[in-house]
């Protein structure tokens, strides 16, 4: 509604060098000359593949960016406060808590729009759509339960700035999905940015 899927990309790309400056103040976290140079690679990956799909930044907004920059700085604190708490309680009690916040906060929103409204009869109305219902399913079992429980997994075992940088591999998925699924078109600049992906990630963590 106000930005482009490009732009949304392009910025939500960079989450990892956010991370890694607010892990580098914050958690003292030190990442060598090789590492940030490996980081950029893959975040270069990704920009790389939406550039020559086509970019438009016609109808960007200023309040899409400053959405999509909050987001993607939200995404990069997650990683960096969540590390510490990694040592403190295991990863699935955070998760735990992490689920039950989002639950109690979005239900209450819900049903504060609700009643302003005036349609609290219809709370529950969603629950008897099957399509709502196998969607629901599929974000809060793998989309949220799933993720978040792997997520403070990895930052138990991980840097934040190491952890974050695998996010740009859902350009990569995304990518091979709609060759799979839909039929897409394998294009050569997708296996070269591809390759700066994954190149980016395994410089990143073994260097």
């Amino acid at each position: 509604v106000y930005t482009t899927s490009s732009e949304a990309g392009i910025i939500l790309a960079s989450t990892p060098i956010f991370t890694m400056f607010l892990a580098s103040y914050f958690l003292k976290e030190r990442t060598n000359f090789l590492q940030s140079i490996f980081l950029g690679l893959s975040v270069t990956g990704v920009i790389y593949i939406l550039v020559m799909k086509g970019i438009s930044f016609e109808n960007s907004q200023i309040i899409g960016t400053s959405l999509l920059l909050l987001s993607s700085l939200s995404s990069a604190s997650y990683s960096v406060l969540a590390r510490p708490l990694t040592k403190k309680f295991k990863p699935l009690d955070l998760t735990f808590i992490m689920l039950t916040i989002a639950f109690l906060t979005f239900n209450i929103l819900s049903l504060i729009r609700h009643g302003m409204n005036g349609t609290l009869t219809h709370y529950f109305d969603p629950l008897a759509n099957q399509v709502f219902l196998v969607s629901i399913l599929y974000l809060g079992i793998l989309s949220s339960l799933g993720t978040s429980w792997l997520s403070n997994y990895v930052l138990s075992k991980i840097e934040a700035s190491k952890m974050s940088v695998f996010g740009n591999l859902a350009t990569l998925i995304s990518m091979i999905a709609g060759v799979i699924f839909l039929q897409e078109k394998l294009e050569y600049y997708h296996i070269i940015g591809a390759i700066m992906i994954i190149a980016g990630i395994l410089g990143t963590n073994l260097l």
